[in-house]
């Protein structure tokens, strides 16, 4: 009896020491690192969860609201190892699910608490791989350890997954796992790593459409689009595989070296490391902030595989009713070519891009978001994402849950010229176009001969905008914020009298065009600071002016001036240069150019008890050489300005300028001042009193004819012994040179 005993046990731990055995020959089935415990899926769809094992095993889901099963599927592994089992999501809420997976009738995994909602991609390079932990507003919420919404899920993959136990090695075939994904909820301290956009587009798009919203977090700094393509796309598209030719950075499949691929620059690499990993959740569409790698590429290549990542996409993730969405903004102010034309033009190109498709994409402008940024991350990563992220999410509501119509930004209709003025009528509006502040800004307008000047502009419809020069009697052309330093543009579309999105830049004519206007706000007199990009070292706030013997201070007027000193002569100068080191250096997004205008002109007030002279406006060209352009139709730099407390407008001809202010000698014309490093304006009130003047309204105008240096200088003019013999010599020149003329 007791041997049949000891026989029935022997046989029973037989046959349980033989299960793992026989799994053993086989494969245990195992899910994809993309999924689990508290990740969101995409409602209303079907979501495939996909993993691997044994070929021919049988595996099934069952999706569970509490203890009640509310939907079964099932699949076979297929002879490939690999198995999707499709679940049927609910609608989105706020409640929490639990699916439950089985291999031949037997459980193996079990994932909890799972949510139902809006799931949106996130992709880009590293202003979207900006971390939350590290933005404005941000960093706050991380320092104080705040908890974030439980019902924020996010699908966190690696920038570079490993690949085959490395993070050094880029496979040359696309890749059904992601080593390292994991999923978070807004609780996990984790969730301050992810992107900083994503996190603010989720946030805002939750209150708003009051589901769940879910983000899967792919970007990775520094990359091309071309690493986000596939090859089979790639070898699809001619003008994308054309354009990767024709700059060496083509890779044929046989020349792939997986231990020598830059994940950062080479085709397909991140789109093999991660792309077909994610492909089984059904999404929403796709934030995307990406182009600052590509500036080298023209407009119709980056176009091109704009069309081609979003066709592909559309196809990778099983989107059903045309395109899948895309949301993408404009590219952050950065100084990256010598005109920097490439990012301006970029910009506007991105608008282009969004009319092409305009029901499945929407772009956003960022122009006025602040520059700040930490040290550690460099000023072409500005540390305000809240406004991007919240901008998105704006362009969301409307693009794909139909909340407004207008969910792109403002772009031009039309331009129509008319009594001098050009009117511009824009599309994309919303309830109509409103400027932040009580004066619009960032408009410029040209002549046929393509040299723009700043200009006037006021709103005159709900979607048009009036915008001249006086100087400038047949205007050609108009521009908005077309320049690198365009945060003081200020036109807005609005949503329920409320500030929408910003016009996007623009330019009316791209056909004439020589010499954009330069944003100034110096000329204005009513800023005190300006951001200046001037790379990662010296980016930042910079006084617009400063005074020489005089305090100044800003009102509604323009610059106010105060003498502080017992001397006469005092002066102001906008800040044009910085000091790098021991080295004094222009700033890059300044015009040092004025060869091209012709006058220069301001206004004028004299508040003090007496006559004030304005002794020349000084354009200096090195640190001891400059010109002193004449007041029109004077022979003199000099001018008296009233103590009348009236405005008095003074116009300087540039094409009459004075070297050191020497009137005695030649006048000389505006291709001397190709170079100006700074302009100071001087003046001399005559006596020790205070003296209390205004500036306001600086303004320059092209050049009207073709000029050459004058030989004949005013004598009545000279003052001093050195400007009579420079007067006697430049006579007897001007004799020589008549005879040749």
């Amino acid at each position: 009896m007791r041997t049949k005993i000891v026989s029935i046990i022997l046989a029973v731990i037989m046959i349980f020491s033989c299960l793992p055995l026989a799994y053993a020959q086989g494969t245990a089935p195992e899910l994809y690192t993309v999924y689990g415990d508290g990740m969101l899926l995409e409602q209303n769809k079907t979501t495939f969860i996909s993993g691997t094992g044994t070929p021919g095993d049988e595996i099934s889901l069952t999706l569970y609201d509490g203890d009640t099963a509310i939907f079964e599927s099932e699949a076979a592994v297929n002879a490939s190892g690999e198995f999707s089992v499709p679940v049927n999501a609910p609608a989105g809420g706020y409640k929490e699910y639990k699916i439950v997976l089985q291999v031949n009738g037997n459980e193996f995994k079990a994932l909890n608490n799972i949510v139902f909602g809006e799931l949106w991609l996130a992709s880009g390079q590293s202003n979207m791989q900006y971390p939350l932990g590290q933005a404005k507003y941000g960093l706050e919420m991380c320092t104080a350890s705040q908890k974030l919404s439980k019902w924020l899920r996010v699908l966190y993959v690696p920038g570079i997954p490993e690949y085959n136990g490395s993070a050094e090695l880029v496979p040359a075939e696309p890749q059904r796992n992601i080593p390292g994904a994991c999923w978070l909820d807004g609780e996990n301290p984790a969730i301050y790593g992810i992107s900083a956009v994503a996190y603010f587009f989720a946030e805002e798009l939750a209150q708003n459409i009051d589901v769940p919203v879910g983000i899967i977090n792919v970007p990775l700094g520094g990359t091309t689009i071309a690493t986000w393509l596939s090859r089979e796309a790639i070898e699809s598209d001619p003008v994308v595989k054309n354009a990767l030719v024709s700059r060496d950075t083509y890779i044929d499949k046989n020349s792939w070296n997986e231990s020598d691929i830059y994940v950062y620059h080479d085709m397909a690499a991140n789109y093999n490391l991660k792309m077909e990993g994610i492909k089984d959740f059904s999404i929403s569409g796709m934030i995307w902030y990406q182009g600052e790698s590509d500036i080298g590429w023209n407009d119709d290549e980056y176009a091109a595989a704009f069309d081609l990542m979003q066709k592909t996409y559309s196809e990778l993730f099983n989107y059903q009713g045309g395109l899948l969405p895309v949301i993408y903004t404009q590219l952050a102010s950065f100084y990256y070519d010598n005109d920097n034309t490439n990012f301006l033009n970029r910009n506007i190109a991105f608008t282009e891009m969004q009319k092409d498709e305009a029901d499945s994409r929407a772009v956003v402008s960022i122009y006025d978001v602040p520059l700040t940024y930490i040290p550690a991350a460099g000023s072409i990563h500005p540390e305000c994402k809240k406004e991007v992220g919240e901008r998105m999410a704006f362009a969301a509501q409307g693009l794909v849950y139909n909340q407004h119509s207008s969910y792109s930004a403002a772009t031009v209709k039309s331009a129509e010229i008319k009594n001098s003025s050009l009117y511009v009528t824009l599309n994309n509006v919303g309830d109509g176009l409103k400027a932040k502040g009580s004066v619009l800004n960032g408009f410029a307008v040209c002549g046929d001969d393509g040299i723009y000047v700043q200009a006037n502009a006021e709103i005159v419809s709900s979607d048009t905008v009036r915008v001249w020069n006086d100087d400038i009697k047949s205007p050609v052309s108009a521009s908005y914020a077309y320049y690198t330093n365009n945060g003081n543009a200020n036109l807005y579309a609005t949503k329920n009298g409320e500030l929408a999105l910003p016009v996007s830049i623009f330019v009316t004519d791209e056909s004439v065009g020589t010499h954009y206007w330069i944003d100034n706000p110096w000329t204005n007199c009513s800023t005190d600071k300006i951001w200046h990009i001037q790379g990662d070292t010296y980016s930042g706030n910079y006084p617009t002016w400063e005074g020489k013997d005089a305090d100044i201070s800003f009102s509604n007027d323009g610059l106010n001036i105060k003498k502080n000193s017992e001397l006469s002569k005092f002066s102001v100068n906008p800040i044009l240069t910085y000091e790098d080191g021991i080295e004094t250096k222009s700033f890059y997004d300044v015009d040092c150019d004025y060869t091209d205008y012709g006058t220069m002109s301001f206004y004028v007030k004299n508040s003090s008890q007496n006559d004030i002279t304005l002794k020349g406006v000084r354009f200096y060209v090195n640190a001891v050489s400059w010109y002193a352009p004449e007041v029109d139709g004077t022979r003199t730099p000099q001018a008296v300005i009233p103590a009348d407390g009236a405005w008095h407008k003074i116009t300087l001809n540039l094409n009459r300028i004075y070297l050191n202010g020497n009137e005695g000698g030649i006048g000389y014309t505006n291709e001397r001042l190709d170079t100006v490093r700074e302009i100071e304006f001087v003046f001399d009130s005559k006596s020790d009193e205070d003296a209390e003047l205004t500036l306001d309204n600086i303004t320059f105008t092209p050049s009207s004819e073709d000029v050459k240096a004058d030989f004949t200088p005013e004598i009545k003019n000279i003052d001093n012994v050195l400007e009579l013999i420079s007067a006697i010599f430049v006579n007897i020149i001007g004799l020589i040179v008549g005879i040749f003329r």
